[in-house]
């Protein structure tokens, strides 16, 4: 087994040596700036085209944006993280009945990113799942805590919604039709990375996840309501986005950066960790079919000036994700091995 799982419930004094990071390669989290300009959008507005607005210059400006009365109840938030708690709570050889470092298995309970081709190691474990169709892969999934199947069937129904919704809104932001995403990525796929980061004893020499972009089309991240993680960066410098209980925090994938021609941005990311207090982060991924053809939207370069032409190639999603999980997460951004010639 290339690596086992850091939530043992044990803390460690100082960091293993296969989680340091390089000198050059570290967070200096004393250089990371609070975000105070982070986009708030209530998508329950009915001022739509103010709301298309927003979702525009979030899109264009961040690549990230919180969305605040979106659809999914409170009850179906609380029961999902607190099912997530019990997993991980859970004795280590239950837990190990899930482990595996083959990215391609689902479902999967894994560390870092991807141990295969990792030199250094994430300071993370967490659960992957498919969730669509949910009928397919229900049986999979974990049966330990008992309750863990019908939370989280419910709770990817209720995203998928959110997920539909939002795409709607990103169409249109862009000027094309309101259900332009949604025939363009085919039968979306579903998948969720519940995320455990256990507190760290050198918070200064590793990541819980290092810098990346999502491959995917969507992200829809529920973060941890009291411990902050996540960092986003904007013309060249790190922000903290501080968690707001009853937001979502969506992001940009690489599929939709392609399909809006560059007009919109799928930011690099990434999580720090804590000494003090574990953090549990639970994001939801809308994913294109693996067959959907991806090719920059044609309203976007078609009519501009007579040189004009797609700044990526076609694609499809199924090539871009084997190419994704084949490297390190924190090598050159995906879609550069897109671009057109």
């Amino acid at each position: 087994m290339a690596a086992k799982l850091i939530s043992t419930g044990f803390r460690l004094t100082t960091l293993p040596e296969n989680y340091v990071r390089p000198l050059s390669d570290r967070p200096r989290l004393s250089e990371v700036s609070q975000l105070e300009d982070f986009p708030l959008i209530d998508i329950s507005a009915t001022d739509r085209p103010r709301l298309v607005q927003q979702i525009h210059q979030a899109c264009a400006r961040f690549g990230f944006f919180q969305v605040i009365n979106h659809g999914v109840s409170k009850a179906t938030i609380d029961e999902m993280v607190t099912v997530a708690h019990e997993f991980f709570g859970m004795p280590m050889d239950e837990k190990m009945k899930l482990y595996s470092d083959d990215p391609t298995k689902t479902p999967r309970l894994s560390t870092s990113f991807n141990v295969k081709e990792e030199e250094v190691n994430n300071w993370r474990d967490y659960l992957r799942l498919h969730c669509y169709p949910i009928d397919k892969y229900v049986h999979e999934w974990p049966s330990n805590p008992p309750s863990f199947k019908e939370v989280v069937s419910k709770y990817s129904r209720e995203i998928r919604e959110l997920g539909f919704k939002i795409e709607e809104l990103i169409s249109e932001s862009l000027g094309l039709e309101k259900d332009y995403m949604k025939k363009v990525l085919g039968e979306q796929g579903q998948h969720m990375a519940v995320n455990y980061y256990p507190p760290c004893p050198e918070p200064e020499l590793t990541y819980g996840l290092p810098a990346h972009t999502d491959p995917n089309a969507l992200t829809i991240l529920l973060q941890d309501a009291t411990v902050c993680g996540l960092q986003i960066l904007i013309d060249g410098h790190w922000f903290a986005v501080n968690p707001r209980p009853d937001a979502f925090v969506i992001n940009i994938g690489d599929q939709l950066q392609a399909l809006s021609n560059g007009v919109y941005k799928s930011v690099w990311h990434r999580a720090v960790t804590n000494t003090e207090n574990p953090r549990l982060s639970i994001a939801s991924f809308m994913c294109p079919d693996n067959g959907a053809v991806i090719s920059p939207a044609k309203p976007l370069w078609e009519a501009k000036e007579e040189e004009a032409k797609p700044v990526y190639r076609d694609y499809t999603y199924a090539e871009y994700y084997k190419k994704f999980w084949s490297r390190n997460l924190d090598q050159e951004h995906c879609l550069e091995n897109f671009l057109n010639d």
